[in-house]
């Protein structure tokens, strides 16, 4: 059993760049890593994604935000749980409000994943956990063909 006491927990800094900004509580997981988040207003939490592999949730803790998909925008509150399955749409938050968006994110992972960016036209494919782990990170129209340089094809 692992107990962890938010309240005791300093903020870090997750995200800063450009309109993304976000801080971060880690709670920790496994196979079902958490951790509390803080968007301020005016920002979004990362760009527009879609996982393949893995599993996210969030649940709203206080403030208001809009879950944004390529079918628009749906505002979400204190008390609203959101699911992502893998393979779902792309989505992103996005706090218009004039308080800052606390939720609980939670992610199922098998330690693999692949995730799309469809606004920048880039693939991530991912093993293992941060900071350990890797990831390489491509635009989708780089790919080579399967035997490309390969001295026996």
């Amino acid at each position: 059993m692992k107990i962890v006491r938010t309240s005791e927990l300093p903020w870090a800094d997750a995200l800063t760049r450009g309109n993304y900004q976000q801080r971060r509580k880690p709670l920790g997981g496994e196979n079902m890593a958490c951790g509390l988040w803080e968007l301020p207003p005016g920002k979004k939490s990362f760009p527009m994604h879609a996982h393949h592999v893995t599993e996210e949730a969030l649940y709203v803790v206080s403030g208001q935000a809009k879950v944004r998909t390529p079918e628009g925008l749906t505002p979400i509150g204190p008390g609203d749980f959101v699911s992502f399955p893998p393979g779902g749409p792309a989505h992103q938050l996005v706090n218009d409000g004039a308080e800052p968006f606390v939720y609980l994110a939670i992610g199922v992972s098998k330690g693999v994943d692949v995730v799309e960016y469809p606004e920048s036209g880039k693939l991530s494919a991912a093993l293992g956990a941060f900071p350990t782990g890797k990831r390489f990170i491509f635009k989708k129209d780089s790919q080579v063909d399967y035997f490309a340089d390969d001295p026996d094809a």
